[in-house]
């Protein structure tokens, strides 16, 4: 049945066989747990997303395990988080969860496609994620919607909010306690960034864009010393957007590259009204440019995110009690230095270095 509702049906009658199978586990070990079920449009709503927040707190507080799902019974196209890896980023920066663990058909992020690059390597570490040249357009396998560019996006949200996240096998769960409890190293580890978003801000990074606005490098400047987004940094906007809704900000590299996204804005205007307003120096033109009065700035500070809060990289000397010479492939820390260096430009496409990339996450 290829028809929406047919598959929300059988997600209906699927989600009680699955809750069953985790209940009996569970109680083998006598763990109370959960069932959570969330939609996108439920944590796009600040009000919600904060009920949501309170009962997850609530939940561990008791030692209850939490075994969250997406609504795919009420859940329309538009507004579905469409893979496990971007739903388990949005829980465990929503939690405050310290790990994410992201679990795949391969030990973690290679330099190339493992399956046909006989000299791929798997990266160990990656400290800041900007640094990996990677295309993130290509899509799962046909057994799932996720693959390693979704899981490289589901990095970067948590990372964000300061929670370290893992690609790692699905054949290594007996691991999670080690990594977690003894800071030992499998996998590829994503580091948090030092001065993770809280609040707010948190949730406007995670919320779905619905365009872009370039600016220019004087902007990522000015917005990482927490100052307003004006009309002179606008380079460019895309996209058809309203007042109030979320916009990805990107800044033209100055050698002429694609823009790179820095991060997520609430916007006080629409896009064909943030086009006119590109450019413009002062809050006198502003009546004149889009015929109303508006706020003088095009977002507010309090409505700016970045990937990066204030410009400051992951940094492994941060983390003294992470020991990335226990991974498998490092024999010593020599060759661990190889390997971070090796970070800064993977050959990597869509799916190269991923297998089929397609898994199950973890919050801790």
């Amino acid at each position: 049945d290829n028809l929406m509702e047919g598959k929300q049906a059988m997600a209906a009658v699927g989600m009680v066989r699955l809750m069953r199978m985790y209940d009996d586990f569970f109680t083998s070990v006598s763990q109370p747990i959960a069932q959570v079920l969330v939609s996108l449009d439920n944590l796009m709503e600040r009000q919600q997303y904060l009920n949501a927040q309170r009962t997850f707190q609530a939940l561990l507080a008791r030692d209850v395990i939490p075994i969250v799902n997406e609504n795919d019974t009420v859940a329309v196209q538009d507004t579905k988080f469409g893979d496990n890896d971007t739903l388990s980023a949005h829980i465990a920066a929503l939690a405050d969860a310290d790990y994410l663990f992201l679990l795949t058909d391969v030990d973690g992020l290679y330099t190339g496609n493992p399956s046909t690059d006989p000299d791929a390597v798997i990266i160990p570490l990656v400290e800041n994620i900007e640094d990996l040249d990677v295309d993130t357009k290509a899509a799962g396998s046909k057994w799932g919607t996720g693959g390693m560019a979704t899981k490289i996006e589901a990095a970067r949200m948590a990372t964000a909010s300061g929670c370290h996240t893992v690609v790692m096998h699905s054949n290594q769960l007996s691991v999670l306690h080690d990594v977690v409890v003894n800071g030992a190293s499998y996998g590829t580890l994503f580091l948090a960034v030092p001065r993770p978003l809280g609040g707010r801000k948190r949730w406007i990074l995670l919320i779905p864009a619905n365009g872009d606005i370039v600016v220019n490098k004087r902007a990522e400047t000015a917005l990482n010393n927490d100052k307003n987004l004006s009309g002179f940094h606008i380079v460019s906007v895309t996209g058809e957007f309203a007042a109030d809704e979320c916009v990805r900000l990107l800044v033209q590299e100055e050698d002429g590259g694609e823009p790179r996204e820095f991060g997520r804005a609430i916007v006080n205007y629409a896009s064909k009204d943030c086009q006119k307003l590109s450019g413009t120096q002062n809050a006198n033109e502003f009546f004149d440019i889009v015929g109303y009065s508006g706020p003088e700035s095009v977002a507010h500070r309090n409505n700016i995110c970045l990937w990066m809060p204030h410009g400051e990289e992951p940094n492994l000397d941060l983390h003294p009690e992470i020991d990335m010479a226990t991974h498998p492939s490092a024999a010593n820390l020599e060759d661990l230095d190889d390997m971070r260096v090796s970070t800064r430009s993977p050959a990597l496409n869509g799916s190269g270095g991923s297998g089929n990339g397609n898994g199950s996450s973890k919050a801790h």
